[in-house]
């Protein structure tokens, strides 16, 4: 097994070009968040605004808008419930699932980005749910990013932590989607790429919000053109590195997910 290491990222990079304009860098939406837990739309949103993509859209719910404005007024939002009938066509890459919750909107949400998006698809939280519960099926499309109990409901099997780069493997065996296996020294794998594992990050970082922040990274990164396997990969890194720095100035115990977003905007390594 390959490490995702500073040199690896360095080698892999997609520069920025400089005469370059927003929808060069690409165009995110972001589909997160419902009553009670609008956090999670606003901390997707800012990642991905904060490392590299040229726009962010978010459909979110309306407790979340004003909070939106005042602390990312660049982040454009819809907050109709449902996403049918929207055309998807200007967006290059889609992050869907962090707070959306099981109700039917949500399900049919899912459903009308998996059927009618061809694009860079971030799956994360309760999108992995619904997908483990309805069947769905996933594709060279999709990048997971389930945490042990959500990677669990996916494979159907009992999570072993002795084995996880096995049952990694196995996931890749079955599925052509990229995997981003959270936790500490966090796994990415396809079938069509090495399994690498990550070497930044801390304890601190297990805290409420840092998976939202990861799979905003990510999209911001696909929609900026990176291959789907780079994109988690060097996402994953960014992140824990952002975390790594975060504790040069705070404890790991104060450690929360908006100090990523903040240390990942110092990040140069994307530029």
């Amino acid at each position: 097994m390959h490490l995702i290491t500073e040199q690896w990222v360095e080698q892999h990079v997609i520069h920025r070009a400089l005469n370059g304009h927003k929808k060069t860098f690409g165009h995110v939406l972001i589909i997160a968040g419902s009553e009670g837990k609008a956090g999670a739309a606003i901390l997707c949103a800012k990642a991905a605004i904060h490392n590299g993509c040229g726009m962010v859209t978010a459909l979110l719910p309306n407790d979340a808008v004003t909070v939106l404005l005042e602390q990312c007024p660049e982040i454009m939002y819809l907050n109709n419930p449902s996403i049918e009938g929207v055309d998807l066509k200007p967006f290059d890459a889609i992050l869907m699932g962090p707070g959306i919750g099981f109700s039917e909107i949500a399900k049919s949400n899912l459903k009308y980005v998996l059927e009618n998006f061809n694009g860079s698809i971030i799956l994360d939280a309760d999108a992995l749910t619904i997908i483990a519960n309805e069947k769905y099926k996933l594709n060279a499309n999709h990048i997971v990013t389930p945490h042990p109990g959500e990677f669990s409901r996916l494979m159907g099997i009992e999570y072993d932590e002795d084995k996880r780069v096995e049952q990694a493997l196995l996931f890749i065996e079955k599925t052509n989607a990229v995997l981003v296996l959270k936790g500490a020294k966090t796994i990415v794998a396809s079938s069509s790429n090495e399994l690498m594992q990550n070497t930044t990050g801390n304890d601190g970082m297990a805290t409420a919000g840092s998976g939202d922040v990861l799979s905003g990274i990510i999209a911001a990164l696909c929609a900026r053109g990176y291959s789907k396997f780079n994109a988690a990969a060097i996402g994953v890194y960014v992140h824990g590195l952002a975390g790594d720095m975060a504790i040069m100035n705070i404890s790991k115990s104060g450690l929360v997910a908006s100090d990523i977003i903040n240390s990942s905007s110092k990040i140069r390594a994307l530029d």
